[in-house]
């Protein structure tokens, strides 16, 4: 079984840029996204928590804002230092934060010590062995009742076939692409039991957000009646909508297991 990356660090800090710092306010726009309540719902507080792959830490901050202690660990020791130098700023938060340079292969972590594993976005960007790696790694860093939570875009949406588009012809034309493959709702329900998790919800959402990746190019809708453009943009918006009161489409997945 091969642990070689399809992406590497330095293609991600190519394309993760440091944004300005951080604010409180920023954390609250975070923390207010549906996605996140079922899982706060459940979050003891002052919870340790690690945000596996963390990038330039934004959701690592949001955690603290909330008063939990929160562990940002990332393979690009580069993206850890423009990370912490993001927060600067947040000086009075209530929460506590860490920052670790490591693999999440292999988690430098002890057994049963974390209360929560957190990832937005990441699990995508692996192999499927090593996808299996990652959630047995992360059930053997949580404690007893542990919760995970995984973010991936979802394979059954109008995005994947923009995104395979597009990613073919990167390869062509660079900018490149970086490596991914989103994930099945079937696929994540089941390593999430192999690795041991009692599954608490697995949703779909955001399809309005994959809807709207197939809109024309901007050169082409600007030829389009304004009229015409936003009678449009409602009826994505709404078919967005019913879509995600129906779980079906959605641009991501929220797995919410516990351990």
């Amino acid at each position: 079984m091969s642990n070689t990356l399809p992406t590497q660090a330095d293609q991600w800090e190519e394309r993760l840029v440091a944004t300005p710092q951080e604010t409180m306010e920023h954390c609250r726009g975070l923390y207010d996204a549906d996605h996140l309540k079922p899982l706060f719902d459940l979050l003891p507080p002052q919870s340790k928590i690690v945000e596996a792959g963390c990038g330039l830490g934004q959701f690592v901050y949001m955690f603290a804002s909330l008063g939990h202690h929160c562990i940002g660990l990332d393979y690009s020791a580069k993206l850890i230092d423009e990370a912490q130098a993001r927060g600067e700023n947040l000086t009075d938060l209530p929460g506590t934060v860490q920052w670790v340079e490591g693999t999440i292969l292999d988690l430098p972590f002890e057994d049963n010590s974390l209360d929560c594993y957190a990832s937005f976005g990441v699990l995508e960007h692996f192999t499927r062995d090593q996808q299996r790696i990652i959630m047995s790694e992360s059930h053997r860093v949580l404690k007893p009742n542990g919760l995970l939570y995984q973010f991936v875009p979802s394979f059954w949406s109008p995005w994947t076939l923009r995104r395979e588009i597009r990613y073919w012809f990167r390869k062509l034309v660079p900018p490149n692409l970086v490596w991914q493959k989103n994930i099945r709702r079937s696929l994540l329900r089941k390593m999430g039991a192999e690795a041991g998790f009692q599954e608490i919800s697995c949703q779909s959402v955001y399809a309005g957000v994959a809807l709207r990746s197939m809109r024309l190019p901007n050169r082409l809708r600007r030829l389009t009646p304004t009229r015409i453009r936003q009678t449009s943009q409602d009826a994505i918006d709404r078919m967005g909508q019913w879509c995600d009161r129906h779980d079906i489409l959605g641009y991501g997945l929220v797995y919410i297991g516990k351990k």
